[in-house]
C-alpha cells in the first residue's frame, strides 16, 4: 500500500501575487497575506500593512504608517519633511517649522515670543524698515576706496550677541545701513545676535576714511544699553572677504592659500582661535606654487616640493585638494576668498590689525618667484620681516606681532582682544 503524499496547497501574495505555501506569507491586519518584500511595518506601532499601504518618512529614517503619521508626527513646511519632536509656528511665513530648521533659519524674538525668518517687524524694525535682514539678503555692493584704480577690496562679517538688549544694538547699529558702510544680518549659528556685513572697502578706505564705521562699533562694544558681545562667546567669528579680482593671476592666490596654511600657528594666533568646526586648516594638503620655465606646476605635497607636469596634474591633484565653506580659506565664493579663521570681535584696533594681516598676506605673496619660493619665502619669519620693514603700512599688525614676539607668546593661542 502506498503512503498518500500530502498536497502543497500553495497561496498568492495579495500584492505581487507571487505563489508559495503559506508559512512563507505575512498575515496583514486586514488578513491579507503577503509576501516579505510586499510588506510594510510601521516602526512606531508594528502594525503590518502593504507596500500600497501609505507610509511616511518621519525623522529622515523611520517609515511610520499614516495613523501614527497624522496622529504623532509634525509636518515641517520649510525642509518638507515628518519629524516626531515637535513643530513651532514661524510668523512671517505663517508656517510651521521643525527645531532644526528654525534653529538654523529662522530668529527669535524674546520681546515677542515667536519666531520670524527674516527677523520680527515689530520688535525689529524702525519706520516700516527691516533692522535685521534675512541670512540670503545681498543687496548691490557699493564700492568705497581712496584710488579710483583701485582692485584689492575687502568686505568683514562680524558676528555679535546681544541677548538681553538686541533691539536697541540693532536701532543702533542699523545706521550703517544709512550710511552706506554696512548692513545687518540674520546668522542661524547665533543664539540671540546678528551680523554686521560691510560693503566692499580698500585696505586705505577701511584705515583712513571709515571713521564712523569704527566709531558704531566703539559704541557697540562700551555703551551700556546697547553693548553686545563678540570676543567672549562661542558662537562668533570675524570673516573677511578678499575680491579675487585683487590678485594677479592664478599662481598669486595659490601663493597666498599656501602662505596661510603653511602657517597654521601664525595665523591662528593672530586671529585669535582655532577651530576645526569653523575654520580649519586640515582640508587642503595639496597646493600649487607657480610654474617653471618649461610650463610644468611645482606643488607640495605634505611639506615635500615635487614639480608635476601637465598631464598628471590632474589625476594627482583631485583626490587631495578640496575645500568647503568651513575652511580656514573658503574658496568656494566666486568672487572672494574668504579668511574665516578670526575669532569675533568689536574692537577696532583688533579689526585693523586683522585687515593688516589679510592685506599683507596678499601683497606678500604677489611677485614671489617659484625660486623664492624654494627658498624658503613662505615661512612664517619671512612674512614677519615683511611686516616689521612696512610697518607704516601695517601699523596695528606690527604692534600685533611685537607683543607677541617679546612676550614669547606665539604659540599661545589667548591672544588678549
Amino acid at each position: 500500500m502506498t503512503d498518500k503524499v500530502d498536497e502543497v496547497v500553495l497561496h498568492s501574495c495579495s500584492v505581487c501575487e507571487y505563489e508559495t505555501d503559506a508559512d512563507n506569507l505575512i498575515t496583514t491586519d486586514y488578513d491579507s497575506l503577503v509576501c516579505d518584500d510586499c510588506a510594510q511595518i510601521c516602526q512606531r506601532c508594528d502594525s503590518v500593512g502593504t507596500s500600497n499601504d501609505v507610509f511616511h518618512t518621519v525623522d529622515d529614517d523611520s517609515l511610520w504608517c499614516e495613523s501614527c503619521t497624522e496622529r504623532r508626527a509634525y509636518w515641517c513646511e520649510s525642509c518638507e519633511g515628518y519629524n516626531s519632536d515637535t513643530s513651532y509656528y514661524v510668523t512671517d511665513r505663517a508656517e510651521h517649522w521643525c527645531a532644526g530648521c528654525c534653529d538654523n533659519n529662522a530668529y527669535w524674538c524674546d520681546d515677542c515670543d515667536e519666531y520670524n525668518a527674516d527677523g520680527c517687524d515689530r520688535c525689529g524694525s524702525e519706520d516700516g524698515i527691516r533692522i535685521i535682514h534675512d541670512y540670503s539678503y545681498r543687496p548691490d555692493a557699493i564700492f568705497h576706496s581712496t584710488n579710483n584704480d583701485e582692485r584689492l577690496f575687502f568686505g568683514l562679517e562680524i558676528e555679535v550677541e546681544a541677548r538681553d538688549n538686541l533691539r536697541e544694538s540693532a536701532e543702533y547699529a542699523h545706521q550703517l545701513e544709512s550710511m552706506d558702510l554696512a548692513y545687518l544680518k540674520h546668522d542661524g549659528s547665533l543664539n540671540h545676535g546678528f551680523e554686521i556685513v560691510t560693503h566692499p572697502m580698500s585696505h586705505d578706505f577701511f584705515k583712513h576714511e571709515a571713521g564712523d564705521f569704527f566709531a558704531v562699533l566703539e559704541a557697540l562694544r562700551t555703551q551700556s544699553g546697547i553693548r553686545v558681545k563678540s570676543w567672549d562667546t562661542r558662537t562668533c567669528g570675524l570673516h573677511i572677504h578678499i575680491s579675487r579680482t585683487g590678485f594677479k593671476n592664478g599662481a598669486h592666490m595659490h601663493r597666498f592659500l599656501n602662505l596661510v596654511y603653511s602657517n597654521q600657528e601664525l595665523y591662528e594666533t593672530l586671529a585669535g582661535r582655532s577651530s576645526e568646526q569653523w575654520a580649519k586648516f586640515t582640508d587642503i594638503n595639496v597646493r600649487e606654487y607657480a610654474r617653471n620655465s618649461e610650463g610644468e606646476r611645482i606643488f607640495t605635497f605634505d611639506g615635500g616640493y615635487e614639480i608635476i607636469s601637465k598631464r598628471s596634474f590632474a589625476h594627482k591633484l583631485q583626490p587631495d585638494h578640496h575645500s568647503d565653506r568651513y575652511s580656514a580659506v573658503n574658496t568656494n565664493n566666486r568672487e572672494t576668498l574668504e579668511m574665516r579663521i578670526f575669532r569675533g570681535t568689536v574692537n577696532g584696533e583688533t579689526i585693523k590689525a586683522h585687515l593688516d594681516l589679510a592685506h599683507a598676506s596678499v601683497e606678500y605673496t604677489r611677485n614671489l618667484t617659484v625660486q623664492d619660493v624654494l627658498q624658503g619665502a613662505l615661512s612664517a619669519d619671512n612674512f614677519m620681516w615683511y611686516v616689521f620693514q612696512n610697518e607704516v603700512l601695517y601699523p596695528e599688525l606690527s604692534a600685533r606681532l611685537d607683543k607677541l614676539v617679546i612676550s614669547g607668546r606665539l604659540a599661545d593661542q589667548n591672544v588678549s582682544n
